[in-house]
């Protein structure tokens, strides 16, 4: 919407826009990326995509299961010691 002109005044001329200064001035458009920056990008990658797997391995591993408890309510080495026949301490005997 214009305003009004007035008789006995002369329209004052629009003033073109201007660009900013950073985007009239002309500069390359190159990025030296040094081999180091590389390297650690690299690296990084690898991290993430060691972190993702192990997190899909474990999704599909599923819920861990409770531990079993015996019937004493403490570990008996019976069961593994036969097997190697290996003696069973009691904590009862010095």
């Amino acid at each position: 919407m214009a305003h009004p002109q007035h008789p006995g005044r002369t329209p004052r001329p629009l003033a073109q826009p201007q660009l900013p200064a950073f985007c009239r001035t002309r500069r390359p458009i190159t990025t030296t990326v040094r081999l180091s920056s590389l390297r650690q990008l690299q690296w990084l990658l690898w991290l993430v995509l060691a972190f993702q797997l192990s997190t899909v391995l474990l999704v599909l591993a599923g819920p861990v299961p409770a531990p079993l408890t015996s019937a004493a309510g403490g570990f008996t080495p019976a069961p593994y010691a036969s097997r190697v026949s290996a003696p069973v301490p009691s904590p009862f005997k010095p």
